[in-house]
C-alpha cells in the first residue's frame, strides 16, 4: 500500500495542501478524488485524505472494479462518511450487486458516466444515460433517481483522439439542456492518451502542462460545471487556467444576457 511508503505520502500531503492553496486564492473549489485500485486500499486511502480535510469537506471515490466499488460503499457506510462521498461513476458497469449495495449505502452525490463504446457520438452518450443503450435494462440517470441519489453529475466520458474526443465537448451543453443537471468530465483523460504527447512529455513537461491546463480550461468554455483533472499536483497550473476561463465566461454573460457572477466567483477573488 501507499502509506507504507512515506515519500510518496509526504508528495500526496503536499499536493492536497497545495490544491487547497490555489483553489482557496483562486476562487475554484476543489475536491480530493480518492483513486481506488483493489479491495486492500479502500481503508488507507480513504483514511489518509479523511484525516487530512476538513470534517464536512466532501471526497470523492474513483473505483475502476465493480467489486471494490461495493466493498467501498460498505466502507464508507460503516465509518458515517457516506454524506461526504461522490461516487466516481454510476456507468455501463453496473451489476445487481452494485445496485442492491448502493440502495443500503446511498452517497450524497454519484456521478452517471455517459461512456458507450457502442456509439461515441454525442447522441451516444446521451443514450447510455436515457436508455441504457443495450448495455443496461434503463437508463443511468433514471438507475441512479431509482436508487435513491438526489445529487447527479453527468459525466460526458472523455475520449481519445479519433474516437470522437471533441464529442465529450459537445455533449457538455447537449446534456445539461436535456436534463439541467451539473456536467462536466475528465477532458484530461484524452490528453493523456495523446501517443505524440506521451512521447514528449518527460523530455519537454512544460508540453503537456501547457496542453493539459488548456482542455480544461476549453472544457469551461463548453459550460462545463466540474472537472476531474487528474493528479492533484496538477492543480497549481489547472486551477488558474480554470479560473480564467470562468472570467471570460462570466464577462461574455454579465454583458450579453445581464447575469451577474456570485460573491465568491473567480473573477471576484482575482481581483475583477
Amino acid at each position: 500500500g501507499f502509506q507504507k511508503n512515506q515519500e510518496i505520502c509526504k508528495r500526496v500531503e503536499n499536493a492536497l495542501n497545495t490544491m487547497k492553496t490555489i483553489s482557496d486564492e483562486c476562487g475554484v473549489p476543489a475536491i480530493v478524488d480518492i483513486f481506488i485500485p483493489s479491495e486492500d486500499e479502500i481503508e488507507p486511502r480513504i483514511n489518509f485524505v479523511v484525516d487530512r480535510i476538513d470534517s464536512n469537506e466532501f471526497f470523492s471515490v474513483d473505483i475502476p472494479e465493480s467489486g471494490v466499488r461495493i466493498k467501498t460503499l460498505e466502507y464508507l457506510g460503516e465509518a458515517g462518511l457516506l454524506n461526504r462521498v461522490v461516487y466516481n461513476s454510476l456507468n455501463l458497469g453496473l451489476t445487481e450487486g452494485e445496485i442492491s449495495c448502493l440502495e443500503d449505502n446511498i452517497p450524497a452525490v454519484a456521478i452517471a458516466l455517459g461512456y458507450n463504446p457502442g456509439d461515441l457520438s454525442t447522441d451516444g452518450r446521451l443514450d447510455i444515460l436515457e436508455t441504457g443503450a443495450g448495455f443496461l435494462n434503463k437508463g443511468i440517470v433514471d438507475i441512479a433517481k431509482e436508487i435513491g441519489i438526489n445529487k447527479i453529475l453527468l459525466d460526458t466520458g472523455a475520449t481519445p483522439f479519433n474516437h470522437n474526443a471533441g464529442d465529450a465537448l459537445r455533449a457538455i451543453p447537449v446534456f445539461k439542456s436535456r436534463w439541467g443537471l451539473p456536467t462536466g468530465c475528465a477532458i484530461h483523460n484524452t490528453v493523456d492518451a495523446w501517443g505524440w504527447l506521451k512521447s514528449r512529455k518527460k523530455k519537454n513537461p512544460e508540453i503537456y502542462i501547457s496542453c493539459d491546463a488548456s482542455v480544461n480550461a476549453m472544457a469551461v468554455s463548453y459550460g462545463a460545471d466540474f472537472l476531474l483533472f487528474g493528479k492533484a499536483e496538477n492543480s497549481s497550473t489547472v486551477l488558474p487556467a480554470v479560473a480564467m476561463a470562468s472570467i471570460f465566461v462570466a464577462e461574455a454573460n454579465q454583458s450579453y444576457f445581464g447575469v451577474v457572477a456570485s460573491e465568491n466567483h473567480p473573477g471576484r477573488k482575482l481581483a475583477w
